[in-house]
């Protein structure tokens, strides 16, 4: 006997992307491009820059100097890029819905996650769901294309003392 979960997953039958609020996030990935941008451009400043001297030591520290400014400049821009947009999951067995992060390689790794008893309130205009976390924050924001699926979700919901 097994038990296998009833997940409406984003590739079925969400086609919008969900909205998390996270300005930290969007400082720190703004300073990383600044710096990795400032990094590549001292690079090849290194290399313009009027004046400088031939020999041979200063050739060797210049080169270096600038591959690993180039290589961490490079680092930095790599690692600044916008992270890709979570996934909504929605349990029919635990009646929860979850905010997964698809991985590229690996297993995809759930962000948060809340029981459909535990939501503030939960608004529906047509297809589009907004769900309202616990802590009155907006926990996620989709529409459903599938009506089956959007049909049994409002059930879970209705069940779940979350619609009238």
């Amino acid at each position: 006997m097994s038990a296998s979960a009833d997940v409406v997953a984003a590739s079925t039958s969400i086609h919008e992307a969900i909205r998390m609020v996270g300005g930290a996030r969007w400082v720190v990935r703004g300073i990383q491009r600044i710096f990795g941008v400032a990094l590549v451009c001292a690079a090849v400043a290194l290399w313009l820059m009027p004046g400088a001297g031939w020999q041979q030591d200063k050739m060797l520290f210049k080169l270096v100097l600038s591959v690993v400014a180039l290589g961490a400049g490079i680092g930095l821009l790599q690692s600044s890029a916008r992270p890709p947009a979570p996934a909504v999951e929605i349990d029919s067995i635990r009646r929860e819905i979850r905010l997964v992060r698809l991985a590229k390689r690996g297993k995809p790794t759930i962000l948060q996650r809340c029981a459909f008893k535990d939501l503030a309130r939960v608004e529906q205009n047509g297809a589009h769901l907004r769900f309202w976390g616990a802590d009155g924050g907006l926990f996620a924001e989709f529409t459903i294309s599938d009506r089956g699926a959007l049909d049994g979700l409002m059930a879970w919901l209705r069940d779940a003392g979350k619609l009238a």
